[in-house]
């Protein structure tokens, strides 16, 4: 057969091998070697079980049949199995193949697209940007997007009804209800009223402008009425507001209406007010200044700056900003001081290079106050008794209602060493301003706290504290003193119902209210009853003033043509969101690293991230209550510390 046979394409021809006589040839598909007859190749390729079945056919033709072998080898259904039943399908209609929405469908998904854009304080423009459109047009195309017309209207009203209905049935749901209440000033000075109800955690109630009502004593009893009005006051334990003069009036004249309703300052307030008053004295006041002369020195010449950075990096391994305190806080004169301090190498290191260098003088005023040892001394008494302080604030501004603990604080602070120290050689203490600023906190019902919490069972009490106690019992609940007397005798000496050594036990690891509803609420119902309203009151107006941050953030410069009912009602869908969240402040995370009333600022908290030469120095870091600065207390210009807000 000549070399062209159309065999050849199956065998490669590998010519004459040691060996053999004839000339060799392998097959392409299972690599046998036999002579290069193509009679031989042919009949190999016929049962060559390598082989494909196309290629087979290809050659043998198209009646070619496998051997059984070539079958099992190339895993082909036997004859039998050969037979493929066809299952027919059904026609399809080409509405399988096109999206379709119905009208629920289409009415939930818009309900939920602007709950989303309420709950998360986005624009209502954000249906009409082209992003968005593109984006759920690709994932959704037959959604329709809800024009922002509707989310400003019709959604907006039936988002806000739906939360009112959640927020009325949480109020109506709780035993213990108390009403916190703050002021403020937006960028337009348009004054608005808020109120949260605490459930003990804070919801959002309502809020209005007041326009040009002046908010007089008067004026501030009758806009807090009308909130009562709105709910049930038999629940209602106790209105907390700040310490203005105003408000204190306010509180008399809603006093002779609701006997029954204990009225409270902001406690953290007071505290602020407490840092103000040390903050006055000499050695503070001159401390505080240095130390801001230091900071801003350092950002407002860029080769200073960059000296002290190159030493943050070789001492820290980090560049640790240095901060100002914040004009209405106090409070935030800590976190000045505390940068300070754990600067005080790098800042050292800086001056005194800069002291020899001939082209960059460093200021004599400048360097005469860092190189002195009495300055740094001072930072670190001031700080110690700041980071006191500022623990206690952010105790009592919390959620949680603490009214057990302002007692045992307070003597904590009389008993502390941190109060007393050496100043140019003279023994100072500050524990007399402490003991000044404590008339105005003090309210008898911190010592009825104080006693029903089971984990303090009233340490604390004095020998006048129980004629105190008594006489709010009277007061407060005249139609079953004798009761409630009687049982609080038996649990101060842990007699009669109260002589339950388990439930003793156990007073450390529930919380109070709890405590008292498991133990006592059947064998004492009456005192009962007192410690779970007395020990759900807060201690402070700061949920309300927090609330001005979200005010703030829907009513911004880009969204100031809002009108207020739109203001209200978008406020209310996003903090009644946010409130109702598991919370850690963020703000006041930020301000201290998150150390609680166990840690201290003496072990450096410092702020890692690097700020920018051009920030504002006034404004370094959110306040400690993280609302506006330009926020307002009810003021009625009377001679108070109603000047600076809780």
């Amino acid at each position: 057969m000549p070399p062209t046979s159309p065999i050849w394409a199956h065998f490669n021809k590998l010519g004459h091998v040691a060996g053999f006589r004839q000339a060799r040839a392998q097959c392409k598909y299972c690599n046998h070697e036999l002579n290069a007859a193509a009679n031989k190749c042919i009949a190999h390729l016929k049962t060559c079980s390598s082989a494909s079945i196309t290629v087979l056919q290809g050659f043998f033709g198209p009646d070619f049949k496998l051997s059984a072998k070539q079958r099992i080898n190339s895993h082909l259904p036997t004859e039998q199995n050969n037979i493929v039943t066809i299952k027919k399908q059904p026609q399809k209609s080409i509405n399988n193949f096109v999206d379709k929405i119905t009208s629920a469908e289409q009415n939930e998904a818009e309900l939920l697209f602007a709950q989303a854009v309420y709950r998360c304080g986005l624009f209502l423009s954000l249906s009409e940007l082209e992003p968005i459109k593109i984006l759920f047009q690709k994932l959704r195309p037959c959604f329709k997007l809800p024009s922002r017309k509707a989310l400003s209207t019709t959604l907006l009203d039936t988002v806000y009804e739906d939360t009112k209905d959640e927020i009325n049935n949480l109020i109506k749901s709780t035993d213990y209800i108390c009403l916190i209440s703050d002021g403020w000033s937006n960028m337009l000075q348009e004054h608005w009223t808020n109120y949260l109800i605490t459930t003990p955690r804070p919801v959002f109630f309502s809020a209005h402008q007041t326009g040009e009502i002046k908010q007089t004593g008067e004026n501030i009893a009758a806009d807090i009425d009308k909130v009562i009005s709105q709910i049930d006051h038999s629940k209602l334990s106790a209105i907390i507001t700040d310490n203005a003069s105003s408000m204190k009036k306010a509180w008399k004249l809603l006093a002779i209406k609701y006997p029954n309703i204990v009225f409270l300052g902001c406690v953290a307030h007071s505290l602020n007010l407490l840092i103000g008053d040390i903050m006055k004295l000499p050695w503070a006041d001159s401390t505080i200044k240095n130390g801001k002369k230091i900071v801003k020195y350092f950002k407002s010449h860029q080769i200073p700056a960059a000296v002290l950075k190159r030493y943050q990096r070789s001492s820290y391994d980090k560049q640790i900003s240095l901060k100002l305190p914040v004009k209405t806080r106090w409070g935030s004169s800590a976190i000045c001081l505390n940068s300070l301090q754990v600067n005080q190498l790098a800042i050292e290191l800086t001056v005194t290079e800069l002291s020899r260098n001939q082209t960059v003088r460093i200021d004599d005023d400048m360097r005469s106050i860092v190189l002195n040892d009495g300055f740094w001394k001072d930072v670190d008494n001031l700080l110690k008794v700041l980071n006191e302080l500022v623990i206690g604030i952010s105790m009592f501004e919390s959620d949680t209602p603490f009214l057990s603990k302002v007692l045992d604080w307070y003597y904590n602070q009389l008993e502390s060493s941190v109060y007393v120290f050496d100043i140019n050689g003279n023994n100072t203490s500050i524990k007399n301003i402490i003991k000044k600023r404590w008339e105005s906190i003090y309210h008898p019902v911190m010592e009825v706290a104080h006693l029903l919490d089971p984990s303090f069972h009233g340490c604390h009490l004095t020998s006048n504290s129980m004629d105190r106690i008594s006489q709010f019992i009277q007061k407060y609940y005249s139609d079953n003193a004798v009761i409630i007397w009687t049982q609080i005798l038996n649990y101060r000496r842990k007699t009669g119902v109260f002589a339950n050594k388990l439930a003793w036990e156990t007073s450390d690891n529930v919380d109070p209210i709890t405590w008292w509803s498991g133990n006592f609420s059947d064998s004492a119902p009456e005192l009962t009853q007192v410690a779970k309203k007395v020990l759900s009151i807060p201690t402070s107006s700061a949920a309300s003033e927090r609330n001005w941050s979200a005010f703030a953030y829907i009513h911004d410069k880009k969204r100031n043509r809002l009108r207020a009912d739109r203001v209200f009602k978008l406020v209310y869908i996003y903090s009644n969101y946010r409130l109702q969240m598991p919370r850690e402040t963020p703000e006041w995370k930020g301000f201290t690293n998150g150390f609680d009333k166990n840690t201290s600022l003496d072990g450096g908290v410092v702020d890692d991230e690097i700020q920018s030469s051009g920030e504002n120095e006034e404004s370094d870091y959110d306040d400690v209550n993280s609302s506006s600065e330009n926020e307002e207390s009810f003021n009625d210009n009377e001679a108070d510390d109603s000047d600076v807000s809780c």
